[in-house]
């Protein structure tokens, strides 16, 4: 599809992984958190992956093209006893990764303007949304969750752990299952992927 082509083409830059600098080998943020908290997470452009970690903690480690850039980066963690706000924000304009580490067992609330998020390894209630860009969310285990929706304004959605694949304008799914967890993923352009297991 042109459109989505376009886009994901516009975007590369956010999602490129960039130089590493000698200061980014040290998580940059991070805040003691016990499992099955709520986590809200509120990122700026980029590319952000999600993923578990077996410390009981938030941590945050990005990457920047230069050690200018690299200064600009805010990244706060606020904790409470069950619950969570990250925000990442002032990031450049291009070239800007990071990995979140989580407990594995955490519910997760994510906002991205542009670019991508790729969520692997956590298990829980997934809330999902990007207005431009890419989300992917690995599901491993399909059967652990109950009700599951996905939509796009104009792009696609492959969900194969749900047997769901289709593009073009306001496309979306909503299945119900017998799991105990929800999944909610929204793109307004671009494209969304839900691999099930290999």
């Amino acid at each position: 599809m042109k459109y989505l082509a376009l886009v994901l083409l516009a975007l590369t830059p956010c999602m490129l992984m960039a130089a590493e600098p000698d200061t980014a080998r040290e998580p940059q943020a991070k805040q003691p958190f016990a499992p099955g908290g709520y986590i809200r997470l509120h990122l700026s452009p980029g590319g952000y992956t999600i993923t578990n970690t077996d410390a009981n903690a938030i941590q945050v480690t990005y990457l920047t093209l230069n050690p200018d850039q690299f200064k600009k980066v805010k990244v706060k963690i606020q904790t409470s006893a069950s619950s969570a706000e990250v925000s990442v924000s002032d990031t450049p304009h291009n070239n800007f990764q990071a990995t979140i580490e989580i407990p594995s067992r955490s519910n997760l609330h994510v906002r991205l303007l542009a670019g991508e998020v790729v969520i692997e390894g956590i298990e829980g209630d997934k809330d999902v949304e990007v207005s431009a860009g890419r989300i992917e969310i690995k599901v491993p285990h399909p059967e652990e969750y109950g009700r599951r929706d996905a939509s796009v304004h104009a792009g696609s959605i492959e969900a194969s752990a749900f047997n769901v694949s289709k593009g073009g304008l306001f496309r979306s799914f909503t299945q119900k299952g017998a799991g105990k967890y929800r999944l909610h993923a929204h793109v307004a352009t671009g494209e969304i992927d839900l691999p099930g297991p290999i």
